[in-house]
C-alpha cells in the first residue's frame, strides 16, 4: 500500500510541474494580448489562452483526485501535495479571471500608466484601483457561478472521485473567498460610493442576467453535498459489481459434471 502511495507521490511532482509549465504558457501569451489591448491592437492569442487554461484545469482535476487518494490513505506528504496542487488551482482561477476580465470580456484594460500629452506621467485617479479590484471580484465570482452551474458529475467511481477531488479544491477557494469581500466592503467606503452597482453586486453576490441566478458559495455546498452523496452511493454500487463479477467468474469456471465431487456442495450452496 506504501509503495502504490509513493507512486502517486511521484506522479504529483511530476504531473503538478507539466501543470505549472502549461500556466506558465497561458499566463505568458495572456500577458503578450494585454500588451496589444494597451497599445489599442487586436488580441491575436485568446483562443490558445483558453484553451491552455482547459487543458491545465483538466490536470489540476486528475491532480486533486490523486491527493484525496494520498488523504485517505494517510500518506505524510498528503497535505504537502494538497497546498501544492491548491496553488496551482489558485494560479488556475486567478489567469482565467484575468482572461475574462480583459479578453474574453473585451473591458479596456484600465490605464494606469497612460501618459498625459500635457502633464506627463499622471497617477492613477482615487477610485480607480478600488473599481478595478472590485470588477476582478465580480469576474471570479461569475466565472465561478459558470464552473458550479456547468459542472458534470461523472458515471462511474473513478470520474465521481475526479470531480469531488476537483471540486473540494474549488469549495475551499470559494470559502477563502471572504477576505476579499471583506476589502472589498473596506472600498465601499471610498469615494467609489456605497450605492454603485459594482460594489453592491459583490456585497451581495447577484449574478449578472447570464449567470446562473444561486450565490455560488451557496451552489458550490450543495454540488460538494450532492458529490460526497453521488461518491457514496457509486462506491456501493461498484463494490456490489464486483462482487457480482467475482461469483460469475466462480460459476463459468466451475466444473459441472457429475463426476465433481464440489458439485454435492454446490447445490447445497444454491438450495
Amino acid at each position: 500500500r506504501l509503495e502504490r502511495l509513493q507512486r502517486v507521490v511521484t506522479k504529483l511532482q511530476m504531473e503538478s510541474g507539466l501543470c505549472e509549465e502549461q500556466l506558465n504558457q497561458a499566463d505568458a501569451l495572456l500577458q503578450a494580448d494585454v500588451r496589444l489591448l494597451a497599445a489599442g491592437k487586436a488580441p491575436q492569442k485568446a483562443a490558445e489562452v483558453e484553451r491552455d487554461l482547459d487543458k491545465a484545469d483538466a490536470m489540476i482535476r486528475l491532480l486533486f483526485n490523486d491527493v484525496q487518494s494520498l488523504k485517505d490513505g494517510r500518506h505524510p506528504q498528503g497535505e504537502q501535495m494538497y497546498r501544492r496542487v491548491y496553488r496551482l488551482h489558485e494560479r488556475l482561477v486567478s489567469i482565467r479571471t484575468e482572461y475574462n476580465l480583459r479578453l474574453k470580456s473585451g473591458a479596456p484594460v484600465t490605464a494606469v500608466t497612460a501618459v498625459s500629452v500635457t502633464s506627463g506621467q499622471r497617477r492613477p485617479e482615487p477610485d480607480e484601483a478600488p473599481l478595478r479590484y472590485l470588477q476582478e471580484l465580480l469576474a471570479w465570482v461569475e466565472e465561478n457561478q459558470r464552473r458550479v452551474a456547468t459542472a458534470e458529475w461523472g458515471a462511474d467511481l473513478p470520474t465521481v472521485e475526479t470531480h469531488l477531488g476537483a471540486h473540494r479544491g474549488l469549495h475551499r477557494a470559494i470559502e477563502e473567498f471572504r477576505a476579499k469581500v471583506e476589502r472589498a466592503r473596506a472600498d465601499e467606503v471610498r469615494p467609489l460610493g456605497a450605492g454603485d452597482p459594482l460594489v453592491l453586486g459583490v456585497m451581495s453576490c447577484k449574478p449578472t442576467p447570464s449567470s446562473p441566478p444561486v450565490p455560488p458559495q451557496n451552489s458550490s455546498k450543495s454540488r460538494l453535498r450532492h458529490l460526497e452523496s453521488l461518491h457514496g452511493f457509486v462506491s456501493a454500487a461498484t463494490k456490489e459489481l464486483l462482487w457480482l463479477s467475482e461469483r460469475e467468474e466462480e460459476e463459468g469456471a466451475f466444473d459441472w459434471s457429475h463426476n465433481n465431487p464440489a458439485m454435492a456442495a454446490k447445490k447445497e450452496s444454491y438450495s
